[in-house]
């Protein structure tokens, strides 16, 4: 087998998968598609998978697009990052597909997103349909905080900042859990606690990683969560409502998994390696 690793920033998650392949046996390239152009070449396909690593969405998507029409297998797919990616993409198939999320809706200009705002009423979540890290997801906790919010979105020139998912705050037990799924195969869940002064659990923004033993609903949600965007290697942000349980409310095309590894004590990236031998080796 022969893979290709696709970066833009190598971060500790990359250089553990480099130090796995490494260690493998398997033929493998990293190319960084900050640096390099992709041409539409037939070439491509002496690859046998494509591990699609970049941080930022639109060049994961674009070099899965390129690696694909070769003929290269990817993960993830270009398919499963466009859905994935997209929170509204996202929540809609999962919607249609009767996993829960967290009560929505989505508002398309400035007028709608104050309405949405009254209607639900406060404290609420807003956040944009692309992003990660936590970035402009916003505790909106009064009428003045909204108005900000909304005037600050509208000055951005990416037109998809402009959109708005408002939704319920759901903050039972102050933490989410984040669960790994690789291929038909949950590989472990963790807790992300929220970090002293922040309401966000990311583990970027100061979130305490913490190990749980997930039961088998929580275990079955993650991967019905996955398959329904089309996902083969994604990790699932899981909320604990008090009255309904576990919502999804998020899947990440791209997955982190340094907070997951301090937790659980499980290398991903070896255990990443191994299923890529097993799968197409």
């Amino acid at each position: 087998m022969r893979a290709v690793l696709l970066v833009d920033l190598v971060r500790q998650e990359e250089k553990l998968l480099i130090n796995a392949l490494n260690n493998s046996g398997i033929q493998y390239d990293v190319l960084n598609v900050g640096q390099e152009s992709l041409p539409f070449t037939r070439s491509l396909g002496r690859y046998d998978v494509a591990v699609v690593r970049p941080v930022s969405m639109s060049r994961a998507l674009y070099s899965a697009a390129v690696f694909n029409a070769a003929g290269v297998h990817c993960v993830n797919s270009p398919t499963g990052i466009v859905l994935a990616g997209d929170k509204i993409l996202t929540y809609s198939l999962l919607y249609r597909e009767g996993i829960p999320i967290p009560d929505s809706e989505i508002a398309l200009s400035p007028d709608s997103t104050f309405k949405a705002y009254e209607k639900r009423g406060y404290p609420l979540i807003d956040k944009p349909p692309i992003g990660s890290w936590g970035r402009l997801v916003s505790l909106v906790r009064d009428v003045i905080e909204g108005k900000t919010i909304i005037e600050h979105r509208e000055m951005m020139n990416n037109s998809l900042l402009k959109v708005h998912i408002v939704q319920e705050y759901v903050n039972f037990k102050s933490r989410d859990i984040r669960c790994i799924v690789m291929g038909d195969e949950v590989i472990g869940c963790y807790a992300r606690n929220i970090p002293k002064d922040d309401w966000r659990a990311n583990i970027a923004l100061g979130g305490v990683p913490s190990k749980i033993e997930p039961d088998q609903e929580l275990e079955k949600l993650a991967l019905k969560s996955v398959k329904t965007v089309g996902g083969e290697f994604m990790s699932v942000d899981i909320l604990e409502h008090e009255k309904r349980g576990y919502l999804v409310n998020e899947i990440n095309d791209v997955p982190e998994f340094k907070g997951f590894m301090l937790a659980l004590n499980i290398n991903v990236a070896e255990r990443f390696v191994e299923y890529l031998k097993y799968k197409y080796g």
